[in-house]
């Protein structure tokens, strides 16, 4: 059975949150530099509780258009078409014990257009295992049918 173009970006894209896992269990330093060098195509972004960027990967500025600086200390609120959706879908992402599923999303793009973003997500938990923000890789959304 062969996968369908969007499964097969889901599957790359856990294998990246894997890969970034694992390098955190490395080093601090080691996670930076896989955060920073994701594979072609993918971005990497953490939020935290209080639904702001912690850090943003340099791939973002590719497929949206943005400074990744400027993006820190901001919502990804400021960035989605439907901003209230996106807010509801957030708050119950951040509760524990939600299942965070891959999901679609449109963003607006520096130059004003709109993009449809691939994005699968997992908890950041502290020591604790509080979830205390999300991990998001994105990609631009496959354009194969039933995507």
């Amino acid at each position: 059975m062969t996968l369908s173009l969007k499964d097969a970006k889901i599957v790359e894209m856990n294998r990246f949150l894997d890969d970034l896992e694992k390098a955190a269990r490395v080093s601090p330093a080691a996670l930076e530099h896989a955060f920073n060098a994701p594979p072609a195509g993918l971005s990497v972004h953490e939020i935290n509780t209080e639904k702001k960027f912690l850090r943003v990967s340099p791939a973002h500025r590719t497929i949206l258009g943005y400074n990744p600086s400027d993006m820190v200390g901001r919502s990804p609120l400021d960035y989605v078409v439907m901003r209230g959706l996106s807010e509801s879908a957030t708050t119950r992402k951040l509760t524990p014990g939600a299942l965070l599923l891959p999901n679609t999303r449109s963003f607006r793009k520096a130059d004003g257009t709109e993009i449809s973003l691939l994005q699968v997500e997992r908890h950041l938990k502290d020591a604790q295992d509080h979830v205390i923000g999300i991990r998001t890789v994105i990609s631009e959304a496959p354009k194969d049918v039933g995507a």
